[in-house]
C-alpha cells in the first residue's frame, strides 16, 4: 500500500442534484465532521464513475454509501457485499451517474486493480427528481442508521 493512503476508504457517491440520489454524499459529509480513526479516509465521490478507481486501489477495506433500490420502503438501510451487488439482488442507483458500481467493479477486475473487500451501505430512495442538496424526510431520517453501520464496518 502506498504510504500516504489510509487503509480504510469510506466513499459517499450520488448525484446531489437529484434529491435522494445524493444520499451517499450527505452521509459522507456528516462522517467528515466526526472524529474517526486516523486509518479512515472519507471522500465525497459524487458521480465520478471510473475515476473512483484511483481512490479505491490498494485499500484494505472500502465502504461505499449510495442510494440503493431494493424495492423496500423509502429510508430502508441495506448492507451489501460485493458478491451481492455482482449477483444483482438490488439496483445500485448509481446507474443515474456516469456509470454504475457493478461496472466500476468489473472494470477494476479487468484492469487487475484490487478493490476488495467492498461493503455497500445503501439507502432506499423515495424521490429521484430535480432538487439540489435536498433529501426527503424518510431518507434524511435513515442517515443515523447508515452512519452506525459505517462505524461498525470501520471497527
Amino acid at each position: 500500500m502506498t504510504s500516504d493512503l489510509k487503509p480504510i476508504l469510506v466513499l459517499g457517491v450520488g448525484n446531489t442534484l437529484l434529491k435522494d440520489e445524493g444520499v451517499g454524499v450527505h452521509v459522507a459529509r456528516r462522517l467528515q465532521e466526526m472524529d474517526l480513526p486516523a486509518s479512515v479516509e472519507v471522500l465525497e465521490g459524487g458521480v465520478l464513475g471510473f475515476d473512483l478507481l484511483d481512490h479505491m486501489e490498494e485499500r484494505e477495506k472500502i465502504i461505499v454509501i449510495d442510494a440503493v433500490d431494493g424495492g423496500d420502503a423509502p429510508g430502508t438501510v441495506y448492507r451489501l457485499t460485493r458478491k451481492e451487488i455482482d449477483e444483482g439482488n438490488t439496483t445500485c442507483m448509481t446507474s443515474l451517474h456516469e456509470v454504475d458500481l457493478p461496472h466500476v467493479f468489473s472494470t477494476a477486475d479487468m484492469m487487475g486493480i484490487q478493490i476488495e473487500p467492498i461493503v455497500l451501505i445503501g439507502i432506499q430512495p423515495k424521490v429521484i427528481d430535480t432538487g439540489y442538496d435536498e433529501l426527503t424526510p424518510e431518507v434524511e431520517a435513515a442517515i443515523p442508521e447508515a452512519i452506525e453501520l459505517v462505524l461498525k464496518e470501520i471497527e
